[in-house]
């Protein structure tokens, strides 16, 4: 079990027929990580989708990198979500 101070891990999807479900789920714990990393991680797994031409994946971690800035703004105005 991770200590209180550490990122929880973050369970990756492994099939993305069904993109619109999980993309809160996924924006949010990675709003929950440091920015900066989460971004990294993001673009890191949209990268891999694009060399691949698994187009709708690439979409999917956008949308997901998308939602956790908004989700993160959002933490930022108001303290918490």
């Amino acid at each position: 079990m991770p200590m209180p101070t550490q990122p929880t891990p973050m369970p990756l999807p492994r099939d993305f027929t069904d993109h619109g479900s999980c993309v809160e789920d996924l924006a949010r714990a990675f709003a929950a990580q440091d920015a900066a990393t989460s971004e990294a991680l993001i673009e890191t797994l949209a990268t891999q989708a694009i060399r691949q031409w698994r187009l709708d994946d690439a979409t999917f971690w956008q949308r997901v990198k998308f939602q956790a800035r908004m989700i993160r703004a959002q933490m930022g105005s108001s303290g918490k979500y």
